[in-house]
This record gives structure tokens, sequence and C-alpha cells, in this order.
């Protein structure tokens, strides 16, 4: 689909200060804390609504050996939360302690109400959550009038007032005035080690403390679910997430690390690429296919044979789930290019997976871009996943139906819905009507930003290790893009298997610059030494056979007589 080419805003006096300013870095002091993002500067956990009270009762549970449950939901922002949440109860020596997460095609999203009575009996005394809870209004009651005090830590939206649990810390309360709202599920959980370690590391009584700033070998859990749950990685986000990777490169997670191993990734580089698109598949593929368990105990356990075989049964579910996605997708697409240019697309069909429906969505999302709703349908219900473009709050879009729906949840990018399947025609017209007042056909044209034109010859391996610093890269702060006009070509050809992508050659005052263009292979035939063009790319480095030089990745081109594609 042919993209606008747009500056992301006007360019500052410099190329370092646009960069800055267009990650909210405008002063001085917010360049410097973005450029060298300390520790240090995460911020005070306390400031979180409710923080306090979650510490006293947990205190006093542990004080008391009371039994304590994590509740979490089957994502990987979920399943390391609750590994964060046990890692430290294990270091604290409370034993005491289990986890309950629930069965994504038996059970669904979040808690519900068999849960909580299951929980009650087995002699649960403190609930706590991790990544749900902030609209189980029902679970909640229901588990205070069994004996059981809930402790939610969430960081979903709240669609409707705050649950009358024992504590509620959620940065999207509306009564919370944390400096941070972009917290992932387990970054609020990692907030809670925080104020725990906090009050119970007191000064004067080294009996009682561990060792000074324990809590930063959770960070490379943090970086997995921040990374894998697609939040911007500015502001708090991109302290853990950048402290995380250099603390995933010597986990103390026998787990984690056969995981790694088991990728071929362990004692390589480690950046949020191989995050999202390595770790976090394998991981989340325990609840996408069985469930999440296995995930949960991958992170949890100390023990070498038992980590070695559950990091290959991840391996095996994620090659299962990589099938089932390309079949879904497959069928998918169809009903979507058979139902015409709406404004908002929905496919739904009998026996699709409930853990694959959130990927193609996501995949069909940016082919069309169009938000996507993908469903699937049973005999009585329908379970489904979306995901939203630009600036369309889909969670408020599928708010708008809420007297259909069974339940609903997530967050403006993407969400997830129960309602009956007598109901998806009308639930589909209902999306399409709040699509027609709020989306414009300007809106629905897919846009690249850039971040400056330069020269060619401006792009020097000084320019590229500058923009490094700029990692780790994500939502919110990706990888700099530039515009470089008029290039002169030296040479092009396709590369890889059926000449799927293209390798250039551009012409500079400093030489030759090469260049990469993934899935391009087709413009090679159309590109000679008599053509100019226009490309958007990014300055990156490359290294083969121990050499390291400036690559350009080609995003788009377009070539001077103005024929394009995209």
């Amino acid at each position: 689909m042919k993209k606008v080419w747009k500056l992301k805003q006007p360019e500052g006096p410099d190329l370092l200060s646009t960069l800055l300013s267009n990650r909210g870095a405008v002063t001085v002091q917010e360049g410097e804390q973005f450029l060298n993002a300390r520790y240090e500067d995460s911020h005070d956990p306390f400031l979180l609504t409710d923080m306090d009270k979650a510490v006293g009762r947990i205190r006093q549970a542990m004080a008391a050996g009371e039994k304590i449950t994590i509740y979490a939901d089957y994502d990987a922002d979920a399943v390391t939360a609750a590994a964060v949440l046990l890692r430290f109860f294990r270091k604290f020596g409370h034993e005491n302690l289990s986890y309950y997460i629930p069965d994504r095609y038996s059970e669904g999203y979040g808690m519900n109400l068999e849960a909580i009575k299951f929980l009650a009996n087995s002699g649960t005394k403190l609930l706590i959550t991790v990544d749900c809870g902030i609209n189980a209004f029902d679970a909640v009651d229901l588990a205070t009038y069994l004996g059981l005090d809930v402790i939610i830590t969430d960081h979903h939206q709240l669609t409707g007032g705050v649950p009358r649990a024992q504590a509620v810390v959620n940065p999207h309360r509306p009564d919370d005035a944390y400096p941070f709202r972009d917290l992932t599920g387990v970054g609020v959980a990692f907030k809670l080690v925080q104020a725990l370690v906090k009050k119970l590391n007191p000064p004067g009584r080294t009996e009682l403390k561990i060792i000074d700033g324990w809590e930063k070998w959770l960070l490379d859990l943090v970086a997995i679910g921040t990374v894998a749950d697609c939040q911007t990685l500015l502001g708090e986000n991109r302290i853990f997430v950048k402290w995380g990777l250099k603390v995933m490169q010597k986990t103390q997670w026998p787990g984690l690390r056969k995981l790694l191993q088991l990728a071929g990734i362990w004692g390589t580089a480690l950046d949020t690429y191989k995050i999202g698109f390595v770790i976090a598949p394998r991981i989340n593929a325990a609840g996408r296919i069985e469930h999440a368990n296995q995930a949960l105990e991958l992170l949890f356990s100390d023990d070498s044979e038992q980590t070695a075989g559950l990091a290959q049964k991840l391996e095996d579910l994620n090659r299962h789930r990589q099938d089932l996605t390309q079949q879904i997708l497959s069928e998918a697409r169809e009903q979507l290019v058979a139902s015409g240019d709406k404004k908002v697309l929905l496919a739904a069909g009998e026996g699709w997976p409930k853990g694959i429906v959130g990927l193609v969505a996501g995949k069909l999302t940016e082919e069309f871009y169009r938000p996507v709703l993908v469903l699937e349908r049973g005999p009585s219900e329908a379970t489904g996943s979306a995901r939203s473009i630009g600036n369309f709050n889909i969670i408020e879009a599928i708010g708008q139906s809420k007297e259909i729906l069974v339940k609903y949840g997530g967050h403006p990018m993407a969400a997830g819905f129960t309602l009956l399947s007598e109901h998806i025609t009308l639930f589909h017209q209902q999306l399409l009507d709040h699509a027609e007042r709020v989306l414009t056909e300007e809106d629905l044209q897919p846009v690249l930003f850039y971040e400056a034109e330069l020269k060619a010859e401006e792009v020097t391996p000084s320019l590229v290790e500058t923009l490094e610093k700029f990692a780790p890269f994500g939502q919110g702060n990706s990888r700099p893009r530039f515009r470089l006009n008029d290039l002169s070509i030296k040479s092009a050809r396709p590369i890889g298997a059926a000449g799927k992508h293209l390798r250039l050659e551009i012409e500079s005052r400093n030489g030759t610059v090469g260049c990469i263009g993934f899935n391009q292979g087709f413009w090679a035939a159309k590109l000679s030494s008599s053509v100019h063009m226009d490309i958007i790319c990014e300055p990156q480095f490359n290294e083969w056979n121990g050499t390291k030089s400036v690559q350009l990745k080609i995003i788009d081109l377009e070539v001077r007589n103005g024929s394009r594609e995209a």
C-alpha cells in the first residue's frame, strides 16, 4: 500500500536536538536523562496510589506465614510479572506461595468466579493479581465474601469504577498522579517489588537485609514483558528495558538461559528485536497453544533438567504456533478481501484457536492499514482480538457496543472481547458507525514518518554511533529514519531466495554507500545508473567477515520520474 512521507515535526537547530525533541526530550536535562537513562532515575514506587496499602498487607501476610497466590493472565507480560513476584517472595523466604493462570480455552481472560472459589478452598488468604483484575468487580467481591484479601496490580484501562479490593495499583486510576502512566503489567509488578524491598530492607537491621539492589536482577524479566506488550519505550519503560537487556546477558534464571541457548541467541548482543521476535513468541506460545503454566515454570524453576525440558517444549509449541498462524492468516485474509474496503475489518471463523487470533489481527492490520478484529466463532459465544491504527482508540470503539458484549478490555491499540455469536454482524455494524464518525479518509492512509533530510555524505560511522545511543528501540522510540533525495545509483541487484531482497550501492562524495531493501527485490530491474531516486532509510552498521561498515536499510523508495511503489 502506497505510503505518504511526512516529516515528524520541523527540524531543530541540529540533528541531535531534533531526534531528542521527537522523543519528548526538549531541555538539556531531559536529553541527558534520555541518552544516559539510569536505574536511579526510576520513580518512587510509593507515588502510585494504594502502593502503601499493598505493601502493608503483603508484609502482614509474610509475617503471619499466610498463603499468597499470584493470579496472572496468560501472555508474556503477565507471565513475566508473575515470575517477578514469585522470585521476590522466594528470595525473601516466603514459602507458602502459589500461582494461578486461567486456561485460555476453558476459562478465558482475567479473574473468574470458579477460580476464586477454588483458591479460597485451597487456603489462599491473600490474592495478588498481575496484568489483570482492574475490571473484575464480581470476582473481587466474591473473593472478599469468601475471606480472601485482594491486591490488584494492573495497567489496563478502567471500563468502570475501581474494584473494592484491599489495594488497587494501576497508573490509569483517575485518582493516580504517578509521573509515568505507560507501565506494563510487569512494570507495575516490579514497582511493587521496589516498594517491598524498600520496606523489607530497614536501615540498621543487617540480619534482614538482602544484597543491595538485588531487585535489578529481575529487570531481564521486566524487559521481556515490556517489549512483548508493545508499550512505549520512553520514560520509565526505557530505563527498565535498557538495563534489562544488560542483565539478560548474564541472567540468573536457569530457564531463561536455556531458552536463549535453544533459540541460538545466548552469548550474542541482545536487543529489543530479539526480545520481540525470538524470546517473547516462545513464552507466549505456551498460553496460545496449551497452558501458560509451562512458561511460568520455565522462568521460576531452578531445576536444570526441568528447565531444559520446558525450554524444548516452548520451542516445539512456537513452531506449531507459526504453522497455525499462517493457516488462520490465509483464511482470515480471504474474508477481508471479499468484504470490501470498509473502515473497520472483521473476520470470524469456527475452530480458529483463541490464542492465534490476536497475532492474525496484528498482521492483517499492518497489511490492510485498517483496524482489524479477528474472532473465533463458537456455537454460542465468539471470542476475539482487535488491533488498531493511528489514533483510533479501539477499546473506546468496542465500548460503544458494551450492551451486547459479555466482556471486554485492553488498550487504545489492542483489545480482547467476548460476545454472543448471533451479535457479530450487529457488533461490526456498530463499529463501522463509530468509525464513520471519527475516522477520515486521511486517517486510513498509511504514513511513513522521517525525522530529517540528510545528504548521502552525512551518513558517517560517527552518525550511526550517535544513533545507536538512542537504543533500545521500539514503540514510541523507533530507530531514526531519514529522507535522502536525488541519489545516484552505482549498482542494483536482487539477492536472497528468488531475488526477494534488494542490494544497492549509491554514490556519495565520500565514496559509495551500501543499501539493503528487504522484500524489495522487484526494484532491481527498474533501477540503473541513469535513474535517480529518493529514499526513506535507517542508517545502521553492517558487520560481515569482521568488517564493519555503514549501511542504509531502505524502508521505502521513489524514483525521480514519479514512479512509486511501496
